[in-house]
């Protein structure tokens, strides 16, 4: 526990972008928080949010900000000053959106990927730039959450950020993500994520409309993507906002999740397959190699004949499909939010003892 200690934790992304990795992340983060150190955090969330009841009963205090729903990058370095003299607390969390200056309590933050740096992801050069102004940004921290070694690795490649100050600290799996009690036939191949160039769908649109993936099942797209191109071959059907609960079920009834992204922070949705029971096939690039393990099939992110090799050996083969889902099983289950919770407690204690000796 940490005691005498109040923790802010900016929540904003979770209500203003719930679909996306930075919201999805923010969401279970305070979840996990809260669990860990009722009482003692006081969680920041966009006006006008609907905010789960739970908070309430164990959060500190739940404050609305009033500043503009948009804009943060713009906004936040007058407003924090002036909310955090209003609702104290003793170290604030800020897990999107970069460290602003001006924030008069010790900062940490969480650093996801270096994409930007490496990529032309997101596609407009104003966001890219927006994306590398936020990451540099981080070296008004007090300390930084990477979300991976990789990320770690990629923080102190692209920016000044001194390497001890920054902690490589795994994400969790939310407990929704579960396999069924009564597993079904594989009815679909998955693939969750956005159509930045990085994540690499391209190259799954044309391996799948070879003649040789005439007999695979249909392509499902979930996630804030625009919806594939007409293709021949086994169509593609695009579900853009998903609910939890509709990745869960979309998770069970797939043949595989196919990762082919050249570089993730983390890797997410390869993690919640694996906690369903979904077999994984991804790239062997970015963290995907370090949160999967042996636990999925690692390919070339740009060999198409390897990819096309690979799933339908995958279709074709169910003891392999078993094999896969319990080794996916075991290894999801190494990786908890309570963890994650656990060393962030300790990261927030390491933050304020090193803003002191610094004053």
């Amino acid at each position: 526990m940490l005691h005498a200690v109040r923790i802010g934790l900016d929540t904003r992304a979770a209500f203003l972008d719930p679909h996306r990795g930075f919201g999805r992340v923010a969401r279970s983060l305070a979840d996990a928080l809260l669990d860990a150190v009722p009482g003692e955090t006081v969680v920041f969330v966009s006006h006008g949010a609907r905010v789960p009841s739970s908070w309430y009963s164990r959060a500190a205090s739940v404050v609305q900000l009033t500043r503009p729903r948009r804009g943060a990058f713009l906004v936040d370095p007058i407003a924090w000053p002036r909310t955090i003299r209003r609702h104290p607390v003793d170290v604030l969390h800020l897990p999107t959106w970069g460290v602003p200056r001006g924030v008069p309590v010790p900062t940490v933050a969480t650093f996801y990927d270096a994409t930007p740096f490496r990529f032309p992801s997101p596609p407009q050069r104003w966001k890219r730039w927006r994306a590398r102004s936020a990451a540099r940004s981080l070296v008004r921290a007090a300390a930084v959450h990477a979300i991976s070694r990789h990320a770690k690795a990629e923080l102190l490649a692209v920016t000044n950020v001194e390497e001890p100050r920054v902690a490589a600290i795994h994400l969790g799996v939310d407990q929704a993500f579960s396999p069924a009690l009564n597993p079904v036939a594989p009815a679909h191949l998955l693939f969750v994520g956005g159509t930045d160039p990085h994540k690499n769908l391209d190259l799954l649109l044309d391996v799948l409309s070879r003649p040789e993936a005439r007999t695979l099942p249909p392509l499902v797209v979930a996630g804030p993507s625009a919806p594939p191109r007409r293709r021949a071959g086994p169509p593609a059907l695009a579900v853009p906002r998903p609910t939890d609960a509709q990745l869960v079920e979309l998770y069970r009834g797939a043949l595989a999740l196919l990762v082919p992204s050249r570089n993730e922070g983390f890797g997410l949705p390869a993690l919640e397959a694996m906690a369903c029971g979904c077999p994984v096939i991804a790239a062997d690039a970015g963290a995907l190699p370090e949160v999967c393990g042996d636990a999925a099939v690692l390919l070339d992110p740009d060999d198409r004949a390897a990819w096309l090799d690979a799933i339908l050996s995958l279709a074709g083969d169910p003891r392999r499909r078993g094999a896969l889902r319990e080794a996916g099983l075991a290894r999801a289950r190494s990786f908890t939010w309570e963890r994650t919770a656990a060393s962030l407690v300790e990261l927030y204690r390491w933050a304020i003892r090193a803003e002191s000796s610094r004053s």
